[in-house]
Parts: structure tokens; C-alpha cells; sequence
């Protein structure tokens, strides 16, 4: 039986290593990128300098060739034909498949601004992205990143190490709006302006301004902000074109059932592409959680998934930060009980609602983040009282 993957990033190559141990089946995966896969959360510190290309790219090609994998780089997949199984590249190569699971992620999303096409406005996604990136932004004197998120502070914390100005701009008036609360965002801002990058929140970027080349960005409130090279930290977007091409069901991705099985026989989605109950997370847990059950299924076990509880991690020098699972419910949803000690740089939050603990906010205590993590996950019970002695002293709100 030949297994074909599109896509070499945590969700298809997971995938493609459970079924190659298995052994006995054909495993081929496609993959767009020049590079063989490397764990994406860790080009941040590739980026400021602090692990090197062989510790972030760890397996050569004959890594995967000894354990029965084929890795075809470099090489995109254009068509999809599911009657007659069998995909094409970008070459006019076709390649039949037996069984074939669709692990393309997602790309970074642009917003429609005046001026994107400019040289220096430029997205960070892939290596690729990270090494024209060192090499730009070592060249200019201002650098601004559109987006407060995740991405867009992991992006400005290494171009600091590269530029003397780093400013985030972010539309929400707090950072990480999705993932941390009014204080958790106001601590962790406390920390971002000590490294020596810039903030501006309520901010909403107009146009890019310059010639040929960007020269700075132009806010909704008229202001102008220089900049050499402007990073765009907007979201992603799943890259589910190719599946729609082929009649694949979709909906802001791929739709996937619990067995990751998509609306065309024989065929799978998994990671950042995979919408599953309407949902798709875009964080590297679930991309590899859904990679093992897909391998399971292609293999012809019956093997189901279920949600992971969502979790996310910055971490920069002398910053821990954890989100996991619901930390902004509705008014009136869940009781909130939090503590925040700004001169010792730590904030306490958890979540409980119907007497169940379901979301925690945790910043520098890595040993509580993963105490609470775990008990998250496992939808323990607890109270307010409970919830409070574990952070200490603090009244539910």
C-alpha cells in the first residue's frame, strides 16, 4: 500500500514516521520546503540566535530513507484526482496513492493594506522566511511588526538582536488578546518594552508607505512610523486550496470527522489545514495529536480524536508565559480567580466554571503552568477555594 503525505511539517511528518514504523507500506512525502523538517515553534530562537541550523533541522534526507520514508523536497503538489487516486506536481509528475493524507498548514495572512507589495513587507513562517529575514533586518534601522499575537512578539524579540528599533503595532488594545487577560497582557507588555522593543496598541496600520521599497507605515490616527522592513503578524489562514480544487469539502479548511477522515475516500487531513467540529487551533500540539491518529486510521485501525485542550507558550528571556484552555469566558460564565504580583513579575490566574477547572493563565511559574496544564486537560474538578490556595491569595471575581 502506498501512504502519500503533502505537506513535511509536524502533523505530516508525525504521520509519516507512526506508519513507517509500522513498516510494510510505501510512505512518500511532499513537501514545498528546500529544508527537511524542523520544528517550527523553534525558529524564534533560531531567529535571535540561539540554536543553530543543525540543532533546529536535526535529520538528514538518509535519516528518513533508512526508516522507509521517501522525502520529496522541494516539490509541490498542484492537483488532486480522487477518483482516479493519484496527485500531480508542480513538474507534471503523477504519483497514484492508495491512501493519502493532506497536512499542507496554513499560510500567513495579508491583510489588504495600501503599499503589501512593497519590497521589506515581508511574513515569517518558514526558515526560508527566518534566513531573508536575518539578512534584511541586519541591514536596516527600523523594524516594525504588525501583530501583538504570539508570532509577532516571538518575531520582534529576535529582530531586536538584529535592529536597534523594533516596534509592535497591535490593532486590540492589549497584547495577545486571544490568549491572556487586561493584567496578564499589561505584565507581559512590562516585559516586552524592558527588552528594548516598543509598543503601540489601538493601533490599526492604514498603508505602507515608500516607493518601490516600504519606508514606514501610516496609522489610522495619521501618525508615521518609520520603518526598513515591516513584518506582517496577522493570523494565518488554512492552505486549503488545493483540496477545494479537488471538490474536497471545505470550510475556512479542511473539513475532517474524528478519524481525520476528510468527504473523498481514502482521503485525510491533519494540522493547521484540518477544521474538526469547526474548529482549527494552528498550534503544533494538535497538529501532532491529530498526525498520530491519522497514521492509525491510514494504516486501517479505527482510531478516534478528540479536542485538545488548547495551550500556549512564549517564552523570552526572563519571560514564561502559559494560556491553556478558556481564560476570557463571558460575564457571568465561570468564576475568575487571579493574583498578580507585578514587582516579583508573576501573575496567577484560573478558571473554573460548574466546578471544573477549564482555563489558567500562568506567567514566570513554569512548575504551576504544567501543574494546571495537566489538570486542564483532565477536566478535574475544583473550586473557588481550591483555585485559590494553589495561587495564593486572591478574591473570585
Amino acid at each position: 500500500m502506498r501512504h502519500v503525505i503533502v505537506g513535511g511539517g509536524v502533523a505530516g511528518i508525525t504521520a509519516a514516521m507512526e506508519l513507517a514504523r509500522r513498516g510494510g507500506d510505501e510512505v512518500v512525502v511532499f513537501s514545498d520546503e528546500p529544508h527537511p523538517y524542523y520544528y517550527r515553534p523553534q525558529l524564534t530562537e533560531f531567529l535571535a540566535g540561539h540554536t543553530t541550523m543543525e540543532r533546529l533541522v536535526r535529520r538528514p534526507l538518509e535519516w528518513y530513507a533508512g526508516r522507509g520514508m521517501t522525502l520529496r523536497l522541494s516539490t509541490s503538489v498542484t492537483r488532486i484526482d480522487v477518483d482516479a487516486h493519484e496527485v500531480t506536481t508542480a513538474a507534471g509528475e503523477t504519483v497514484p496513492y492508495d491512501r493519502l493524507l493532506l497536512a499542507m498548514g496554513s499560510l500567513p495572512f495579508v491583510p489588504p493594506i495600501h503599499g503589501a507589495d512593497k519590497e521589506g513587507v515581508r511574513t515569517w513562517r518558514t526558515l526560508e522566511d527566518t534566513l531573508i529575514l536575518e539578512q534584511v533586518a541586519s541591514s536596516c534601522q527600523q523594524v516594525a511588526v504588525l501583530g501583538g499575537g504570539l508570532l509577532g512578539l516571538e518575531a520582534a524579540r529576535g529582530l531586536r538582536g538584529y535592529c536597534h528599533h523594533v516596534t509592535v503595532v497591535e490593532v486590540f488594545p492589549r497584547l495577545m488578546p486571544r490568549q491572556l487577560d487586561e493584567e496578564g497582557a499589561g505584565l507581559l507588555q512590562t516585559f516586552v518594552t524592558s527588552l528594548g522593543i516598543d509598543v503601540i496598541l489601538g493601533a490599526r496600520c492604514e498603508a505602507f508607505e515608500g516607493g518601490a521599497r516600504v519606508s514606514g507605515i501610516k496609522l489610522g490616527d495619521g501618525r508615521t512610523l518609520p520603518a526598513q522592513t515591516v513584518v506582517v503578524a496577522a493570523g494565518v489562514r488554512a492552505n486549503a486550496t488545493l483540496a477545494e480544487a479537488a471538490g474536497i469539502r471545505c470550510d475556512r479548511g479542511i473539513v475532517v470527522d474524528d478519524r481525520m477522515a476528510t468527504s473523498a475516500p481514502d482521503v485525510y487531513a491533519a494540522g493547521d489545514v484540518a477544521v474538526f467540529r469547526g474548529y482549527s487551533w494552528a498550534i503544533a500540539p494538535i497538529a501532532q495529536a491529530q498526525g498520530r491518529i491519522v497514521a492509525s486510521n491510514m494504516a486501517g485501525d479505527d482510531a478516534r480524536y478528540d479536542v485538545v485542550i488548547p495551550s500556549t507558550t512564549l517564552k523570552v528571556v526572563g519571560i514564561d508565559v502559559s494560556s491553556v484552555g478558556l481564560v476570557n469566558p463571558e460575564a457571568g460564565e465561570a468564576q475568575e480567580l487571579r493574583v498578580l504580583d507585578a514587582a516579583a513579575g508573576t501573575y496567577k490566574k484560573i478558571v473554573v466554571q460548574d466546578g471544573v477547572i477549564v482555563g489558567s493563565i500562568i506567567i514566570n511559574d513554569p512548575r504551576l503552568a504544567k501543574a494546571l496544564e495537566a489538570k486542564i486537560a483532565g477536566r478535574e474538578q475544583m473550586t473557588a477555594d481550591e483555585a485559590q490556595r494553589l495561587i495564593g491569595v486572591g478574591d473570585p471575581t
